[in-house]
């Protein structure tokens, strides 16, 4: 450790009444071997909730799941988005080749939404949109295209059928 320098008019350095403070507070000063190894310690746990927070939004894409139960998930994401109205997640969850057709209306994809669904809907019937029920999927096509049946009314009466299709590693709703 290097050397203090006093002044010349005989005061104490800046470290040593830092020290003599310290001690009469009862409080350790840290050295610099403890905070590097803090800093260190510090910057791993940093890093190692960066990593997972990465991992969960991987995972939090409900169309990442391969199989029927992905394509499943996809479309009962879709629905909540359209049920909360969140146009912009429920684009988030299209194919891009229908978004890309939406995106010339004022607004992009979550206006052409809102013009054709979310405005014309009243409170009541939004809360009717989250009644929706999701039933079997069936995947085609090699695991490339899913047809998810909805069922909706009284114990499922209307059945309807939207076709996802599976683009860069992710479900994205093709039609409804």
């Amino acid at each position: 450790m290097p050397e203090q320098v006093k002044s010349s008019s005989g005061e104490r350095s800046a470290g040593e009444r830092i020290r003599s403070t310290a001690r009469r507070a009862g409080t350790r000063l840290w050295s610099t071997r403890r905070r590097r190894l803090t800093t260190i310690g510090t910057s791993a746990a940093l890093v190692a909730a960066a990593v997972t927070g990465v991992l969960l939004l991987r995972d939090s894409d409900p169309g990442a799941e391969p199989g029927a139960k992905g394509a499943r998930k996809l479309v009962m994401a879709y629905i909540d988005a359209l049920a909360d109205d969140d146009m912009r997640e429920a684009c988030r969850l299209m194919h891009p080749k229908v978004v890309s057709s939406m995106a010339e209306a004022d607004g992009g994809c979550p206006g052409a939404m809102r013009a054709q669904i979310g405005d014309r809907l009243s409170g009541k019937e939004r809360g009717r949109i989250g009644d929706i029920d999701v039933h079997a999927a069936q995947v085609e096509g090699g695991g490339k295209v899913a047809r998810v049946e909805v069922g909706s009314g009284p114990k499922g009466a209307r059945k309807s059928t939207v076709t996802v299709e599976r683009t860069d590693g992710h479900w994205r709703i093709l039609e409804d």
